[in-house]
């Protein structure tokens, strides 16, 4: 089973990287097509670059 499961992990590398460089772009030209994924990734986005309290 943990042979299959590490056989499963190398070949879904390449299919979710391709994933996460096309959810980028689609994030970037519309982050509103993305629907509540879009609203989630933009708050991250605005909690990741608001300024840090001291």
């Amino acid at each position: 089973m943990l042979a299959a499961a590490c056989a499963a992990a190398r070949e879904a590398e390449s299919p979710y990287k391709l994933y996460e460089v096309n959810l980028s772009i689609q994030y970037e030209s519309s982050s509103a097509s993305l629907g509540a994924l879009g609203e989630l990734l933009g708050d991250f986005e605005t909690w990741l670059t608001s300024p840090k309290a001291e």
